[in-house]
């Protein structure tokens, strides 16, 4: 089953990806159905530890479901992802609140569409 790239949906949020989506990527290798059903269990729980961070201003929330998103999306050969959660931190310490709310929606937005997909 091959994996869907959200390269395209990144690179519209975060202009200098191809400069920062080598520090996440990992040799391809061939996933089997458990994994990626795993990998999106996961991605469904933090996509929504991330809506409820921004629902009651959680920043410690956001933070940490940003974080674990961050490493999960290079484990499963998906850097563009580990790239956009970084952002999502960066603009979170940045204190940047407007630009973060617009990089979690769209994250999560990409998660659902995502797991419906699989």
């Amino acid at each position: 089953m091959a994996i869907a790239r959200a390269i395209e949906t990144v690179r519209g949020l975060v202009h200098d990806l191809d400069g920062r989506i080598s520090q996440f990527e990992v040799e391809t290798f061939e996933m089997d159905d458990e994994l990626i059903g795993a990998f999106c269990e996961e991605l469904e729980r933090m996509s929504a530890d991330l809506q409820t961070g921004l629902d009651t201003s959680n920043n410690e929330m956001i933070r940490v479901a940003a974080h674990s998103i961050k490493g999960m999306g290079g484990t499963m050969g998906l850097p563009e992802i580990s790239v956009l959660a970084e952002e999502i931190e960066l603009t979170l310490r940045a204190g940047q609140t407007e630009r973060c709310t617009a990089l979690c929606r769209a994250l999560i937005k990409w998660a659902r569409e995502f797991v419906a997909g699989k």
